[in-house]
């Protein structure tokens, strides 16, 4: 302790010596934490003397309740040359018997109170008893018993069919036990039937009425139609079968909602997969055809006159392609009148890719400039094309390979099993 004090003493000096030369923040912090540390020390040590010694050089016992204490010593004695470690168990402090005896009246009082429950007096008992199995913050250990289980069990549930108008005596006996002391608490109760509604006694006379309509034998079940007085009206009770099918509709309504939006999304995907597969051979027809010497007008004219003549008359047998359809559809716009610049615009912005749209702006900026360098640039945008289709066809097919691995471990694991079975039968044998 005197060098906890002691530390702590130096640390307060230093720190305060660093304030005045302004060091709080750099030096300052260390002795700060040395006074404190000093500090704690001593309010340790002496809590540790104040909890286990007394003045006599005696250990302070627990109060009555509280846990047993166990203290680590240096036992020393010169005589016979012993010092080593030993512990020391105390155990709490005995109650004195008027201790005792107020523990076991504040015990008594408190189970009564509880045993009542929803009662208002042990003179007149209908409702349900509470048996607690200790009192006092669990420090008296209380044990039950009655001369008669009859009205009453040991889960404080009345007997109903064992009580009478009249009453029904009982005598209780509370067993009270604190360590090794044990006292009796006896007391009388009178039980009297449940107490019941008006509406409880109705369902109980209702339920009499129909167990004995049950026990004839008649062919048809009979309703009541008055009991004790009262008019009884018997409605059949919907089972509500139309909301079930009306909550079914909607959810078939939600699922084709979302079914139509995803074949929707699929068959978009899927018309842009084609949009791209097919972007760079029409470009390269636009290009070759640019090089012979065409105006984008004619050559997009022959392009589409081409496609039309390959697809009349197998209509039904010949897939169309998207591709050449929105052309065919611009060059009948053109051809009705709508200019050349608006209806390639619109060429791009039906087809939603940013490649066609790129595309529709090369012709477009080619009615504004001429055909010079137009060529170059389909030639240079097709070569863009080629290359990211075998890109793209090079990541379906790593996305292809990854979802091969797991029927290719199941195979793996078939072909284990199949080997491993005839070699275990073998060692068996």
């Amino acid at each position: 302790m005197y060098l906890c004090a002691g530390a702590g003493l130096i640390g307060l000096i230093a720190f305060i010596w660093c304030v005045r030369k302004g060091k709080r923040q750099t030096e300052g912090i260390y002795f700060l934490i040395l006074m404190i540390s000093g500090g704690l020390g001593v309010l340790v040590c002496l809590n540790d003397e104040k909890s286990t010694l007394s003045q006599t050089g005696g250990i302070q016992r627990p109060e009555p309740g509280s846990d047993t204490l166990e203290e680590d010593y240096i036992l020393s004695v010169e005589d016979l040359s012993i010092r080593e470690p030993y512990r020391v168990t105390v155990e709490n402090r005995h109650l004195t018997k008027r201790e005792l005896e107020e523990l076991f009246t504040d015990a008594v009082k408190e189970l009564e109170c509880i045993f009542l429950g929803e009662n208002e007096s042990l003179d007149h008992i209908t409702k349900n008893v509470i048996l607690a199995d200790s009192v006092v913050d669990g420090r008296v250990d209380v044990s039950w018993s009655f001369d008669n289980y009859e009205a009453v069990n040991l889960s404080g549930e009345l007997q109903e069919e064992a009580l009478s108008e009249d009453g029904r005596l009982v005598q209780v006996t509370a067993t009270l036990e604190y360590e090794d002391v044990q006292a009796e608490h006896r007391f009388s109760i009178m039980i009297y039937p449940p107490e019941k509604t008006v509406q409880e006694q109705f369902y109980e006379l209702l339920t009499r009425q129909l167990e004995t309509q049950n026990s004839g034998s008649d062919a048809v079940f009979v309703l009541p139609k008055k009991l004790a007085g009262h008019v009884l009206v018997w409605t059949r009770q919907s089972q509500k079968k139309h909301y079930t099918v009306l909550l079914i509709g909607l959810c078939a309504m939600a699922g084709v909602a979302v079914g139509r939006k995803e074949d929707i999304r699929k068959a978009r995907e899927k018309r842009n997969a084609q949009l791209l597969a097919e972007y760079p051979q029409m470009l390269s027809q636009m290009a070759l055809l640019l090089g012979a010497g065409m105006t984008v007008n004619r050559a997009w004219e022959r392009i589409v006159v081409s496609y039309e003549n390959r697809t009349a008359g197998v209509a039904g047998d010949l897939q169309e392609i998207p591709v050449y359809e929105e052309m065919r559809i611009t060059y009948h716009q053109i051809k009705d009148g709508v200019g050349e610049r608006l209806a390639y615009e619109q060429f791009g912005e039906r087809l939603q890719l940013q490649v066609y749209r790129r595309l529709a702006t090369l012709l477009v900026q080619n009615l504004r400039k001429g055909t010079a360098g137009l060529s170059r640039l389909l030639e240079k945008e097709m070569k863009d094309a080629f290359e990211a289709q075998e890109n793209f066809a090079k990541k379906r097919g790593e996305e292809l390979q990854t979802k091969l691995l797991i029927p290719m471990m199941l195979m793996l694991g078939l072909v284990i099993v199949i080997i491993m079975i005839p070699a275990i039968a073998s060692f068996q044998l």
